[in-house]
């Protein structure tokens, strides 16, 4: 068993017999610890997330939320399109439906889906556009018997604002100034000063980082072609690419973790970094949405075809940004309760 172990170790670091028998003890040692810790995260990755099965409640939430956010995303563009997200309006049948979340109706992210969907079947009998093939009126009825009394005609799940409006709170206390950041898809194409992406940039590096490493990497991408190929690549900001000019992203580099414990500090230290940029983007009035990069090492090859970025480096997210509309609207993004969060043991 012990030779089968020292075999597949150096099979997985991918050097010959002779170099790995002259290794010391420790450093074998250090290898089989991080191979049993990759391989603990690995299981549990495979048991505990949605990729395999969707058995619990917090899996079906996931999914709900998912899904109604396409909604939420369909809403923002200024001419409704017919029929939009009905992929994910069938999807919400089918969970809306099973018990287990019926039963959760009074939760934040649960209500809120019940309230999307009638708000898509109330904007489109408005219009006169039909959608009986894929949501009927019995369904909407049901919705709306759910949310009995929570049900509002006012409901809606994207906000409008004008840019003023939307920044008003620029130069307020921190409460006031989170509150106020929100995600901006709709640009006017118009470049934001590079200068201004610096003091942004400059301002996020106030993020604290394990043992004050700053691995963190922040690149600006401005070739049109490159930022269009990106995006198609990241996947969940189509339809809004049109007037995106200019692209941040955001890595940490490898170099600077050192303990087989570490191993997933990267992400903990550049999403603090990408929070921190997020807040200082919106302080100098740059609109902004992260764009999630969960993609595979597949999918990163094939973004290698359009820009270089060393090995060390991991991709912690991408930041499309520009100069918002004088008007536009922001996804509702519903925040949880805050007892759906803070647990006091």
């Amino acid at each position: 068993m012990k030779a089968r172990i020292k075999d597949l170790l150096r099979r997985v670091m991918g050097i010959n017999n002779a170099r790995f028998l002259g290794m010391s003890m420790a450093r074998i040692r250090s290898y089989k610890s991080l191979a049993f810790n990759f391989w603990t995260d690995f299981r549990l990755y495979c048991k505990e997330s949605t990729i395999f099965k969707k058995d619990s409640y917090r899996k079906i939430e996931a999914l709900i939320i998912l899904d109604y956010h396409r909604i939420e995303k369909g809403l923002l563009f200024e001419s409704m399109k017919p029929r939009f997200a009905m992929v994910s309006i069938v999807a919400l049948h089918v969970y809306l439906n099973k018990e287990m979340v019926i039963a959760a109706k009074s939760r934040t992210q649960i209500k809120v889906a019940y309230q999307l969907m009638c708000q898509y079947y109330d904007l489109h009998q408005r219009a006169g556009i039909y959608i009986g093939d894929y949501y009927t009126n019995e369904q909407y009825v049901f919705y709306k018997n759910i949310l009995g009394e929570e049900y509002s005609n006012d409901f809606q799940g994207a906000i409008k604002y004008s840019f003023d409006s939307f920044y008003r709170f620029n130069e307020a206390d921190f409460k006031c100034f989170s509150n106020s950041r929100k995600s901006i898809r709709n640009f006017t194409g118009e470049k934001v000063n590079e200068v201004l992406i610096r003091d942004a940039v400059q301002l996020a590096m106030n993020a604290p980082s394990v043992c004050n490493r700053q691995s963190a990497k922040v690149y600006l991408v401005e070739d049109k072609v490159k930022i269009d190929k990106i995006l198609e690549i990241q996947g969940g900001f189509r339809g809004y690419t049109e007037q995106v000019g200019q692209l941040l992203i955001l890595t940490t580099d490898r170099n600077y973790f050192y303990t087989i414990g570490e191993r997933n500090q990267l992400y903990i230290d550049g999403g603090i970094f990408l929070m921190n940029l997020l807040y200082a983007l919106h302080y100098y009035k740059i609109a902004n949405c992260p764009a999630n990069w969960g993609k595979t090492v597949q999918e990163e090859e094939v973004l290698s075809k359009y820009i270089f970025l060393p090995n060390s480096e991991k991709i912690i997210c991408m930041v499309p940004i520009g100069v918002a509309n004088p008007e536009f609207s922001v996804c509702l993004s519903r925040r949880r309760d805050i007892d759906e969060v803070f647990i006091s043991l």
